[in-house]
């Protein structure tokens, strides 16, 4: 049976139970850490942020950041703030995948059906690709928010659907899709407040409502339920639930007369777990960072800084320290009413990234490339992935 190409995208994205929000637990073979939400400015400069903030999105990390947005700019205000994220093997293994669903009988053949042509296409797309990860998300993160002399605030939207596949090899010759994916939506915002001039503490909470979708679909079935996936999936495989997280953080910049202006920050997030019910859990989790921000005479702003996340190991996939290590930079080359550019790089869980923001008046292109470790301990099983993401908004 034909299907248009929009079809065979639109069956891949319900996989991941495509509402609107959310990524995170683990499968069996992903070992990938829970997130809310990755910031393409955050990854682009290795995920170092917890002591780096500045925008909105630092209350997915440390909302004690919130007090180094740009006074000198302004009200952030993002109206749109559209990412989306593929890994390495995802275009090809789509395109497959689609011609699979597209395989016709054999002509002159009456006892090969186009069925049987179907299920053998993707038995071949599922060993061509066997332990290969499949990775997508999409992301909305549209917010508004203001710093002051001694607090700031930020409040937003947050959507996301996340689709994780690994491809496996049956005991028979029949291959299966291990298929880890969920969706989130809700609203979360936060304050900074100075205790000192120095010192500053910052609160958020967050509501949210979570899809999540753990399933090992054979060949077979993908074969039969083509063309009612969404409803196969709803009715069958799905679960949601709903729940409600606080996080704290402090962000102490303890030598202000210094030339390198060093900070250090420390954040609680998901404090005593976000259970969602049936549809998971986001575990707490505790994260320290150190960053400076040297003036640079020819050149807005230089940010260097490194994260070790997860310090009490409540992520229970593994323990290894190099996974849980961040650092990166950010130079701001410059940033003027009419234009922005800024240069990212650092190393995340022992991989390279690199980032970049171009920005002419109200639209902003940003693009962050990084590896993600799949495995049990850095350079085990890495997911190189490209993320962009379109912002309108000042």
């Amino acid at each position: 049976m034909n299907m248009s190409v929009e079809k065979i995208k639109l069956h891949w994205l319900l996989l991941g139970a495509f509402l609107f929000i959310l990524p995170a637990s683990a499968g069996a073979s992903n070992l990938e850490y829970p997130y809310i939400y990755k910031s393409t400015r955050a990854m682009g400069m290795g995920g170092a942020y917890t002591a780096v903030g500045g925008r909105v999105d630092s209350l997915f990390y440390n909302p004690a950041g919130l007090i180094n947005i740009p006074q000198d700019k302004g009200w952030e205000v993002n109206l749109l703030n559209l990412s989306a994220e593929a890994g390495k093997n995802t275009e090809n293994m789509l395109k497959d995948m689609r011609d699979a669903f597209n395989a016709k009988d054999t002509p002159g053949d009456p006892d090969n059906t186009a069925s049987d042509e179907q299920l053998r296409a993707v038995n071949d797309v599922l060993a061509k690709y066997r332990g290969e990860n499949l990775h997508l998300r999409v992301a909305d993160f549209t917010s508004i928010g203001h710093s002051y002399d001694r607090w700031a605030f930020g409040v937003g939207g947050i959507g996301s659907g996340r689709l994780d596949a690994l491809t496996h090899q049956g005991f028979g010759s029949d291959g299966f899709l291990e298929v880890n994916a969920d969706a989130l939506y809700g609203g979360i915002g936060g304050v900074s407040i100075g205790l000192t001039d120095n010192l500053f503490a910052g609160i958020s909470v967050k509501s949210l409502h979570r899809e999540s979708l753990i399933h090992d679909f054979t060949a077979r079935e993908l074969v039969d339920n083509q063309n009612n996936l969404s409803d196969y999936i709803q009715k069958n495989l799905k679960t949601s639930g709903d729940a409600t997280g606080f996080d704290l953080g402090v962000i102490w910049k303890f030598a202000p007369g210094s030339a390198l202006k060093p900070s250090f920050g420390a954040s609680v997030l998901n404090i005593g777990d976000m259970n969602f019910g049936a549809a998971g859990t986001l575990p707490q989790t505790v994260n320290v960072g150190f960053a400076i921000n040297p003036d640079i005479s020819w050149s807005r702003s230089l940010t260097v800084a490194a994260d070790y996340v997860d310090v009490l190991n409540n992520f229970k996939q593994d323990k290894d320290k190099a996974k849980r290590l961040r650092y990166g930079a950010e130079l701001q080359l410059f940033d003027i009413l009419p234009a922005e550019i800024a240069l990212r790089a650092g190393m995340y869980e022992n991989s390279p990234t690199l980032g970049l923001d171009l920005r002419l008046l109200f639209v902003t292109i940003s693009y962050a490339m990084y590896t993600e470790e799949l495995g049990a301990y850095a350079g085990q099983d890495k997911d190189k992935r490209q993320l962009v993401t379109l912002n309108i908004g000042w």
